[in-house]
């Protein structure tokens, strides 16, 4: 009898290893993502020095897990496989309200961001209000610089409706930087992006300023934040954490990283910080 009890332990304890293992392994491995709001090989471009730099904080394998679009990431997030994902305020709210998600850190700039409506030179546009019957595209339909606050600026500050008020349905293009190249080959003559890209595509000349302009910056919202998933242990969070806010731009490896991600500090974020634009979401019906 104590023989066979010896042999069903032997067999319990090798059906139980390969779950033991997972679990060491769910340890030893930090999976990261991000909302896909740039073009992939942007992307690939800013986030690899950062997954190095964290790896090497961490003191853990830190891996980088690419999605298809805005919802994949907060889907990611919810259903944990990935532990933490740089989201959009928006998105953040949606991964609050679905799973119970929580703010990390952000962005210097992020307490303050800002959206621009740009136009095509060729559509006759010089103010706001000549926006009215232009066809016109938002980025991700998820996005806070490139949707919520957008359609939520143009109700508020120009009476626009924007599924009324335009040349048809506003389209959607996916990601800030395929919005300006929407409006600069006039496939749509309005568009609105985040103010970041913007900037960049402007400093790099990969935009075609003969045939796009802005004609209005929105004022300013919270936006962009490191998002952690729930029941993440809370020294797991806060050693990632610490691996942004000890980012020292007069060091040359922090300060690619600083570059790369547009800021030049890392603040923590507060639940409170996002308030508003849960207010916003349900206000405008993108936040049921």
């Amino acid at each position: 009898m104590f023989k066979r009890f010896t042999q069903l332990t032997r067999l319990c304890v090798l059906a139980m290893a390969p779950l033991f293992a997972a679990a060491v392994h769910a340890q030893d491995v930090i999976r990261v993502s991000g909302i896909p709001d740039e073009n992939p090989t942007e992307l690939a471009r800013k986030y690899q020095p950062l997954v190095d730099h964290l790896q090497k904080h961490l003191g853990v394998k830190v891996v980088y897990v690419p999605v298809i679009d805005y919802g994949a990431a907060v889907s990611a997030l919810a259903a944990g496989k990935v532990d933490f994902a740089w989201l959009g305020g928006f998105t953040h709210v949606q991964a609050k309200v679905m799973s119970g998600a929580t703010p990390v850190v952000m962005r210097d700039i992020d307490r303050e961001f800002q959206s621009v409506f740009i136009v095509n030179t060729a559509a006759g546009i010089s103010k706001p209000g000549d926006m009215r019957g232009k066809s016109f595209t938002f980025g991700s339909k998820s996005s806070t610089s490139g949707h919520l606050f957008p359609r939520y600026f143009l109700s508020t500050k120009f009476n626009i409706d924007a599924d009324k008020d335009f040349a048809g349905a506003p389209l959607y293009s996916g990601a800030h930087d395929a919005t300006v190249k929407m409006v600069e080959s006039g496939k749509v003559q309005v568009g609105a992006l985040n103010i970041e890209v913007w900037n960049r595509m402007l400093a790099a000349n990969k935009v075609d300023k003969a045939k796009v302009k802005v004609i209005w910056t929105t004022p300013p919202f919270v936006d962009y934040v490191w998002t952690a998933r729930k029941d993440l242990p809370a020294a797991t969070v806060q050693k990632f954490a610490n691996a942004f806010l000890t980012l020292d731009p007069s060091k040359p490896e922090d300060k690619v990283v600083l570059d790369l991600q547009g800021a030049k500090k890392f603040v923590v974020a507060k639940p409170e910080d996002f308030l508003v634009i849960e207010q916003v979401g349900r206000s405008t019906g993108l936040l049921k």
